[in-house]
């Protein structure tokens, strides 16, 4: 994560920040909070800069620090109006711009984010390697691998020691295929910074891809070692344990992931993975579960869970969730074949018979779409809903009706919507 914080502890400790009556407050609050900031007590940084910009409503200092710290929070909407704020104030500050991308790109919205660096680059030319970085990753993450490198090949041009941004163009070439520049970028930032964990991870995961697993390990044991809290790094590591066939050791790598970022969805599904190898189908489902949970958009994770439900003979379980599967238009059938050849050949695996039902959904179907009943359809909305998997919108959209409908029919089958406050408030009842 780039460093937005703008000033020190011991800056902007001057009349123009103190308050009309003379009591120093702003200059107190706005040093104060720099303190908070840079210790990452950011609840406390909000509320000292709050206190400033009560004092002066128009401190531009206060502005865009308190929007920093809502940034570092992941309050992005709070941090796109206190920049916002700033602009006005100061319409030719490029950090503001700079800071206003970030958090439109935590938005996802990428063109309102490539504006804001394109608009910082422009007014500060001399000085926006960071900016060029920046919308580099943004073209990156829009799927324009070209314009990213021109970016990157921007910011190394006014700043050749900017690691990040070899790291940057490195994942580029990377997934443009040209491995070869992806490593050669990734040993120049480790040479330039190698305290820096991300490059060290980058490249163990192009050895994790050509199965040099010994060096992948390697070198994400240097990340971890650059970052004991870089979650990334320890699942990549349970990647290559995984491959080696040593699944203690992958499984102990996703749970510090999952401990250090307990939203990290690679993390479960491919712990879950690990222990369907082990044959420990209810653990694996329950982190499917918990990856369903955290990407519910996700179609492909109701097909892993119902293939996972198969295999422990849950016969009602997998026909919810591969339904669900169908219904988002996954190709159940392609995919369980790929995986077990033939329906027969999974029966003497399992060692038992598959419910009919279940057969006709995992049967390649003939260019007809698949449909189920309107009644049974919102039953299934509601069986996920009910389990907490689905919020009421998502559950609609699964039950293929308007979300007013289904939190009206939800008293049928003994639902209320008031457990999920924030869509009910919504729904306009």
């Amino acid at each position: 994560m780039p460093e937005l914080i703008q000033g020190s502890a011991d800056t902007h400790y001057n009349s123009d920040f103190v308050d009309p009556k003379g009591e120093g407050a702003v200059s107190i609050h706005n040093t104060r909070g720099i303190a908070h900031l840079k210790n990452g007590e950011y609840d406390h940084a909000i509320a000292d800069f709050t206190k400033a910009i009560e004092h002066n409503p128009e401190d531009v200092f206060a502005c865009t620090n308190r929007g920093v710290a809502y940034y570092y929070k992941g309050r992005f909407y709070r941090a796109v109006d206190d920049f916002s704020k700033t602009i006005s104030l100061t319409p030719d500050d490029p950090f503001a711009y700079y800071g206003r991308g970030m958090a439109y790109r935590s938005l996802l919205v990428f063109e309102k984010t490539i504006q804001d660096f394109s608009t910082a680059i422009r007014l500060n030319p001399e000085a926006a390697a960071d900016a060029y970085k920046e919308r580099g990753v943004t073209y990156h993450s829009k799927g324009d691998i070209n314009k990213a490198i021109e970016d990157y090949n921007a910011a190394i041009a006014l700043d050749p020691g900017l690691a990040e941004a070899w790291t940057e163009r490195g994942k580029a070439y990377r997934d443009k295929g040209e491995i070869d520049k992806a490593i050669k970028n990734y040993n120049k930032a480790i040479e330039l910074k190698p305290e820096l964990a991300e490059p060290y991870t980058c490249r163990g995961l192009i050895y994790n891809e050509q199965d040099e697993l010994d060096k992948a390990i390697a070198d994400h044991s240097k990340a971890i070692a650059c970052n004991r809290e870089f979650a990334e790094a320890y699942v990549n590591r349970g990647q290559a344990y995984y491959a080696k066939n040593e699944l203690d050791k992958a499984i102990a790598d996703y749970d510090k992931a999952t401990q250090l970022n307990p939203e990290l969805v690679e993390a479960y599904t491919h712990r879950g993975n690990t222990y369907r190898v082990k044959a420990e189908l209810d653990k694996a489902i329950a982190d499917y579960t918990e990856a369903l949970k955290l990407r519910p958009k996700i179609a492909e994770f109701y097909y892993t869970r119902g293939e996972a439900w198969l295999l422990a003979k849950g016969w009602e379980e997998a026909k919810t969730d591969l339904t669900a599967a169908l219904l988002q238009d996954v190709d159940v059938a392609a995919a369980f074949h790929n995986t077990h050849g033939s329906i027969a050949a999974f029966e003497e695996k399992i060692g038992s018979r598959l419910p009919k039902e279940i057969v006709v959904l995992l049967t390649p179907r003939s260019g007809s779409p698949f449909e189920i009943d309107k009644d049974a359809r919102i039953a299934l909305g509601m069986k996920y809903y009910g389990n907490d998997e689905l919020s009421s919108g998502l559950a609609a959209r699964l039950a293929g009706v308007p979300r007013v409908e289904f939190i009206f029919l939800m008293g049928d089958y003994g639902l209320s919507p008031f457990g999920d406050e924030e869509e009910y408030a919504k729904s306009g009842f």
